[in-house]
């Protein structure tokens, strides 16, 4: 008897990747490599006790990446621009990592190469947002895994996360009339953007392009998203679920500099632009239907499900 694939899973203590993991190691049907820098952290250890071997890896340095692949069928890969080690020191580290998990993977002999990928902002807005670098760094490392000579590879587009909302990116501000705003910069009431709840329905998402095969998924860029939600509807259903007045407050360029400019950068800046212009995904044509991921995934959670579950009760 054959044994079962195995599946190198980075990031598997993180949002993506841990989602994925999970995911994964519910079907029964693959051996989990866990990849993690901490792996005595209690969510490396409940991976551990659902069957995945917790690997400990560091994707900055080769000879982790390369123990970490040995042997393994498939992958699944998430960078991380915001980690402290990247973000705020070396912008461009994020796209290295990719790039030499990459090469790993094709020395390797790896079969499949899924990796959450994103837009080439500067491209797609001719120049005029040349700074949204955890976009486009990603998008590079796209185009490095197409012409690497691995087998198969599949890019998967996450749209908004809900966990977004309430952060510090698009924080809740109680105002003085009792009203929280919803605070975001340019976007405004009918701008909409793809959304999804990534705890909870990533995983469920790839595990299902796993199950159909490299055949079906070789070279597509799948969207990830549950639907396209408007900033009204956003506040709406917080209204509704929270009992408490949501809006939506739009910042200017003015406004930012005033009082939210140890917030948000050129860089943030430009990527909310960019959103507003194009979306989270961009121009791409296969990313533009996500009715894609409910197929995929038919019990992916709408905003309202997410908002009940998040914020239904009284906190």
């Amino acid at each position: 008897m054959s044994q079962k694939p195995l599946i190198v899973v980075t990031g598997a203590t993180g949002a993506q990747g841990g989602s994925v993991a999970n995911s994964l190691l519910a079907t029964g049907n693959y051996r989990i490599r866990a990849l993690t820098r901490n792996p005595n952290s209690d969510k490396a250890k409940k991976l551990a006790s659902k069957g995945a071997e917790v690997f400990k890896c560091d994707i900055s340095i080769r000879e982790n990446i390369e123990k970490a692949l040995s042997g393994a069928d498939i992958a699944w890969l998430v960078t991380n621009f915001w980690d402290p080690s990247i973000c705020g020191t070396d912008v461009n580290e994020e796209e290295r990592q990719g790039k030499l998990f990459t090469d790993v993977a094709k020395e390797k002999g790896l079969n499949w190469l899924i990796f959450s990928s994103l837009p080439e902002t500067t491209i797609e807005t001719g120049g005029k947002y040349p700074d949204v670098i955890q976009f486009a760094g990603k998008y590079h490392v796209e185009e490095y895994i197409k012409a690497s000579g691995i087998p198969n590879s599949t890019f998967v587009y996450l749209g908004c996360y809900y966990q977004n909302l309430g952060s510090h990116i698009i924080p809740f501000v109680p105002s003085e009339n009792g009203v929280v705003e919803l605070v975001i910069p340019f976007l405004e009431e009918n701008d909409q953007l793809p959304a999804i709840d990534v705890n909870s329905d990533i995983g469920p998402l790839v595990a299902k392009i796993i199950e159909e095969g490299p055949d079906k998924w070789n070279g597509r860029q799948v969207p990830a998203a549950a639907e396209n939600v408007t900033f009204k509807h956003f506040v709406d259903v917080l209204t509704k679920v929270t009992g408490k007045k949501h809006e939506l407050k739009t910042l200017s360029d003015d406004e930012i500099a005033k009082s939210y400019s140890d917030v948000y950068n050129e860089q943030l800046k430009q990527m909310f632009k960019f959103n507003k212009d194009l979306g989270v995904f961009g121009k791409s044509d296969q990313l533009q239907d996500i009715s894609v991921a409910k197929k995929l995934h038919p019990n992916i959670k709408t905003f309202e499900q997410y908002a009940y579950e998040t914020y239904g009760k009284a906190k």
